[in-house]
């Protein structure tokens, strides 16, 4: 289950890139948005920045039922990691949220028609699952504008 988790979340990312090498700059606010692939470099610092900017003073669920470099969060704790996220132009590919330990769905920008960085799909995206009225835990793949990583 892990991995097909892991390849779906690869599979987003691909599709969101369209072409390696073509680089497409979107804005969000001051924010500019770059989709393409970053290097594994970029992607430690990303992952830091997350943990330092987003999911600080936060309780990370995960406890060693996936990759420890997946965060995943209450439905309290989300509703920051979304607000944050906003705050800083943070594109969101997909929302996962898990059941009693187990995949429960998935839904991406792509569902909503929109761009990963609109805030407006993963706010729609989430209310649609809180109000399913399950105790879910939810993580997400996310992007750091390349802008953040240098600062």
């Amino acid at each position: 289950m892990k991995k097909l988790l892991q390849i779906l979340l690869i599979g987003l990312l691909i599709l969101s890139c369209n072409n390696k090498n073509r680089t497409e700059t979107k804005t969000f606010g001051e924010t500019e948005m770059e989709i393409k692939d970053y290097s594994e470099e970029e992607r430690k610092k990303e992952f830091e920045y997350l943990k330092t900017n987003v999911f600080n003073g936060l309780e990370n669920l995960n406890d060693g039922f996936d990759s420890e470099s997946i965060y995943y969060f209450s439905e309290s704790d989300f509703e920051t990691v979304l607000d944050r996220v906003e705050r800083n132009g943070i594109a969101i590919f997909g929302i996962e949220p898990w059941l009693n330990g187990n995949f429960y769905d998935v839904l991406s920008f792509e569902d909503y028609k929109t761009s990963a960085n609109d805030p407006k799909w993963y706010e729609k995206a989430f209310a649609e699952f809180k109000s399913r009225g399950k105790n879910l835990i939810y993580s997400a793949s996310y992007q750091v504008p390349k802008k953040l990583l240098t600062e």
